[in-house]
């Protein structure tokens, strides 16, 4: 099989996987903030938001590392997985000793508690690592998948169970150690590789040099996307993150499948190309084909979003709404960088992905902290155009090391983003006629849903007929037929 064949149908088992895992979580998520006043589901999500922050410091770039490798080496796995786990250790002595007392003293003793209860989870996680890289290396995308989907399974019911018998936040502790504890031991035994207890002095330079800049990356990268939630925690209060973080649920569950989906392949497949390939064309290709899929879900999630909130969270989150449709309209500028610093990775010029990021997180951290203070639609406003504003300059950071026609890439990107606000434009008038004759909030969103779907593929047809079949043509060459080697 083809090494195209492979990214694709990889990428597609993962997108598939993850529709299951995303939508458990999702599910679990809309419980819990239905049985929990406003006040204690803002307080449960800011104390997760910590625990994702110390989650995402132990990758440190492990992954990446192992995947990018030219072949893979059982003692260098070992040595990584040593490094890792004593990361990890690092990371969950600071929840304990100084993440708890924090809490404790800022906000109150539950949090302190849920810091401490949850900071095994980072060591768990650590463990995964290696062969998560092991299994991604190896393209066994569809075992991963159905590991992660067991998993998720068996902790939502233990979530639900427990919350049922009035265990309230704590039922949610258990079930994301239990998640954790799965996971390991189901990857530990398809990964086929057997770790020792083995570190190499030697490997300390690659480690050193390959994975603290993506130690780095990453972190910011997660205050990147989590800045605007901390901001509006910190200054506005638990009940206001709850609206935020309810608002942000729908376009966090579509990236996951979508743009996480397409994003976790890129590193595999780009870094082993043939020599003289023209990643450049290859990346416009990639951002076209995501844009032609994601822009649409977002645009109809941001026209659906009075309907969709009511129904799904209740009335207490009825102010979500208008964030969600906000921060929709971020993605016209983000699927276009998405890719960018992965494609450095997939080249490694990782110290220059870093630089990406700092840029991005930069821009987030002013925007954000000097608008909250005028509330959360102006800060999200703010951050859309802050986003366009920055694109040149990741561009001109990229385009150092690989090539990018940026007119090539706003011809080839303009009719997708074109017939999704055309699609939003739709939603939003037919909405308009119909609230005060459908008084059924469900049969609202059902109709607005079908008006979507309709609209998107006739506008795309109707403006953009040969541009459509090409790009309906490409995805179907990539899923279903190996005609070329990438």
């Amino acid at each position: 099989m083809s090494l195209k064949k492979q990214a694709a149908k990889g990428g597609l088992w993962i997108s598939i996987t993850r529709t299951g895992v995303s939508v458990i979580d999702f599910l679990v998520f809309v419980y819990l903030a239905r049985i929990l006043s406003l006040e204690d589901f803002g307080l449960v999500a800011f104390c997760m938001l910590f625990i994702e922050f110390a989650n995402v410091s132990i990758n440190a770039g492990v992954n990446q590392n192992i995947v990018q490798r030219k072949t893979w080496d059982e003692q260098y796995a070992s040595s990584t997985m040593v490094y890792v786990v004593g990361l990890a250790v690092v990371v969950a002595s600071g929840l304990i000793f100084i993440g708890a007392p924090i809490a404790y003293y800022t906000y109150s003793h539950i949090a302190a508690y849920v810091f401490m209860s949850l900071a095994p989870i980072t060591i768990l996680l650590s463990l995964q690592v290696v062969f998560n890289g092991k299994l991604v290396r190896d393209f066994k995308n569809k075992q991963m998948g159905i590991v992660k989907f067991i998993a998720s399974i068996l902790s939502a019911v233990v979530i639900i169970s427990l919350a049922e018998l009035g265990y309230g936040l704590w039922s949610l502790v258990i079930g994301r150690l239990l998640l954790a504890t799965l996971e390991l031991l189901l990857f530990s035994y398809i990964a086929d590789f057997k770790p020792k207890f083995y570190f190499n002095n030697e490997d300390k330079k690659e480690l050193r040099e390959f994975c603290l800049p993506l130690l780095g990356a990453a972190v910011l990268s997660n205050v990147n996307q989590k800045c605007v939630s901390l901001f509006t925690g910190l200054v506005l209060g638990p009940a206001n993150f709850a609206l935020l973080n309810a608002a942000k649920r729908g376009e966090t569950m579509i990236n996951q499948i979508t743009m996480g989906s397409i994003n976790s392949m890129v590193v595999p497949s780009f870094s082993r190309v043939k020599e003289g390939t023209n990643l450049g064309d290859l990346y416009i290709k990639l951002v076209v084909i995501t844009a032609t899929i994601v822009i649409p879900m977002f645009m109809g999630l941001a026209a659906i979003a009075d309907p969709f909130v009511t129904i799904i969270f209740g009335d207490k989150f009825s102010e979500s709404a208008v964030f969600m449709s906000i921060s929709a309209f971020i993605m016209y500028p983000a699927i276009v960088g998405w890719f960018l610093p992965t494609l450095l990775v997939s080249q490694g010029k990782t110290s220059d992905a870093f630089k990406l990021t700092i840029i991005s997180v930069t821009n987030s951290l002013l925007v954000a902290g000097c608008t909250i203070w005028f509330g959360i639609s102006t800060m999200l406003i703010c951050i859309v155009v802050a986003n366009f504003l920055i694109l040149p300059i990741r561009f001109k950071v990229v385009m150092k090391h690989i090539e990018i026609d940026i007119k090539k890439l706003v011809v080839s990107i303009f009719p997708s983003y074109f017939c999704a606000f055309a699609m939003f434009a739709s939603i939003i008038f037919i909405k308009s006629f119909l609230e005060p004759v459908v008084s059924n909030q469900v049969i609202l969103l059902i109709i607005l849903i079908l008006s979507g779907c309709i609209a998107y593929p006739l506008f795309s047809f109707c403006f953009f007929y040969r541009h459509t079949i090409g790009e309906l043509q490409q995805i179907k060459d990539m899923f279903f037929k190996s005609r070329k080697k990438a």
